[in-house]
């Protein structure tokens, strides 16, 4: 009988430690579920000076498991268009974040056996407004431009997100962008010391605003006027690369795409990519691993969950032929 009742202990004892060790998993697991009908792209957690961030790049209704900082800290979330920041979110005692806002910044906090907690935050536009201070116009982006050749205007205290972009405004195609400014990141020496933010060489340049018919008409009659013409483009169901569309000339190869990109906006659902180079240069591109002469590349993305309109653009160095 001694031996039973000490075994009935043991287990007892095996099974209560399984139970707070699986207690304490579940509390080192914070889910984050996207209920707003923005991009969710990334976010960023500060204690005191300690700085941290988490790239998650979820659409609208999605929801991802991260590591919980198990702390309260300040939150600031990045939806593209929009910072918005939370003041002592307490992550300690919370299983799920829920990121709720449609016009105003929005979390639910929620543990299991609790009810769930509103808390209402403070929303940064990143996007310029009527009557906001000047901003830089985009004229060109070429391969080894600082970020100064880009905008003489930047301030030293801009924002940035996980990948150490500048966030500030853009003119660009006659509208107003949220941009991204991001470094290059070349190999330097270790002993010499960063570059101003100024100074950095800029390496790649993203460009947001919300999609509408009217705005996206116009920025690629814009890109046509610089001598652009599509190269590749994928939407729902349809694939085209108009390289391979010898026999149609370039004003059919445009006539092709408003018609596909009219569609899409219609049905209202999934996401569309163009991307757009140089007219005279597209041979050329279409044949070669690597550019022969410096070029700039847009690529254009439609995003209907999120109902927002994206232009990355990229330069890139030359590497003539022998």
């Amino acid at each position: 009988m001694p031996c039973l009742c000490l075994a009935l202990a043991c287990l007892f004892c095996f099974l209560t430690a399984a139970d707070t060790a699986m207690a304490q998993k579940e509390s080192d697991i914070l889910t984050v579920v996207n209920q707003s009908s923005r991009d969710l792209l990334n976010i960023r957690f500060q204690n005191k000076k300690e700085i941290s961030f988490i790239r998650l790049d979820m659409s609208p209704g999605a929801q991802e498991d991260i590591e919980n900082p198990g702390i309260a800290t300040e939150l600031r979330a990045d939806t593209g268009l929009y910072l918005e920041t939370f003041a002592k979110v307490p992550l300690n005692a919370v299983q799920r974040l829920i990121f709720c806002g449609e016009h105003s910044a929005c979390l639910i906090l929620e543990k299991s056996g609790h009810k769930p907690y509103h808390q209402q935050g403070q929303r940064l536009s990143l996007l310029p407004q009527d009557g906001d201070r000047p901003v830089c116009n985009l004229e060109q982006f070429s391969p080894g431009m600082s970020m100064r050749d880009v905008c003489a205007l930047l301030s030293p205290d801009l924002p940035r997100d996980d990948n150490e972009a500048l966030l500030t405004g853009l003119g660009f195609a006659g509208m107003t962008w949220a941009a991204r400014l991001s470094p290059a990141h070349a190999e330097t020496d270790s002993r010499q010391q960063p570059a101003p933010d100024g100074q950095s060489l800029l390496g790649h340049l993203e460009l947001r605003r919300p999609l509408e018919v009217k705005d996206l008409q116009k920025l690629f009659l814009h890109l046509y006027s610089q001598g652009y013409t599509p190269w590749q483009a994928e939407l729902p169901g349809l694939d085209m690369d108009f390289t391979e569309m010898a026999d149609m000339n370039a004003a059919r190869h445009k006539s092709l795409l408003a018609q596909a990109l009219r569609h899409f906006m219609e049905v209202a659902r999934g996401e569309a990519t163009v991307m757009l180079a140089p007219a005279t240069m597209l041979p050329a591109l279409a044949d070669a691993d690597t550019p022969q002469a410096d070029v700039q590349l847009f690529t254009v993305t439609l995003r209907q969950a999120s109902r927002i309109l994206i232009v990355d653009v990229a330069a890139y160095p030359g590497n003539p032929q022998p």
